[in-house]
């Protein structure tokens, strides 16, 4: 159980585990990819709250931390110690990997598509890009921070996935490439936070 405060003042309980078994909760995949896990209605006021806690996911090949937003500084310092094979971010990068997850793409060679995409904006803002779906034979890329409450969208043929996979142990000879891929955090949003 742990303790919510809405903002209206409220105090209130949820049921939430810390460590989340996916084989036995398959559901809760679905809800994370449906946006609506860790979504708690206030019983004071009625206004939907969407906390973020650390959580930990174990399922068929995961096992996963996702630590909330707040702490990506702490993680980035190397001040995080985790129990799993991979970390996200935030809820928007756990969602994202359950869709990378759903579609049975690799998450390196996604991050790679990401970073093609971030180098193409050559810009000095703080820029933040998720994998969101899958349509018409493009992934499909949210550009968060290029403008003030815009999301730009990036379609990328999906032959450049396929591409880029062909090649990918040539890639990862590059240092720095090997580097952005590694775990725990396979990320492009740590380049492009340590840059700012």
């Amino acid at each position: 159980m742990k303790k919510l405060t809405c903002f209206c003042g409220n105090s209130f309980e949820i049921d939430l585990e810390n460590k989340i078994d996916l084989l036995k909760n398959p559901e809760i995949s679905d809800k994370i990819l449906e946006n609506n896990f860790l979504e708690y209605k206030c019983p004071s006021c009625g206004k939907i709250l969407k906390p973020e806690y650390t959580l930990e996911f174990f399922g068929e090949n995961l096992s996963l931390t996702m630590i909330p937003e707040i702490e990506r500084d702490s993680l980035l310092a190397g001040n995080i110690e985790l129990q799993t094979d991979q970390v996200v971010v935030g809820y928007p990068e756990l969602k994202e990997k359950f869709i990378i997850q759903k579609f049975s793409y690799d998450d390196k060679i996604i991050e790679l598509i990401k970073l093609y995409i971030l180098k193409k904006i050559n810009s000095n803002l703080d820029i933040k890009i998720l994998f969101s779906n899958m349509e018409n034979n493009n992934l499909i890329f949210h550009i968060f921070g290029l403008k003030e409450k815009e999301t730009g969208i990036s379609k990328i043929p999906e032959h450049i996935y396929t591409s880029i996979n062909k090649n990918l142990n040539e890639r990862l000879k590059d240092p720095e490439i090997l580097g952005l891929l590694s775990l725990p955090y396979r990320s492009v949003n740590k380049i492009s936070t340590e840059v700012n």
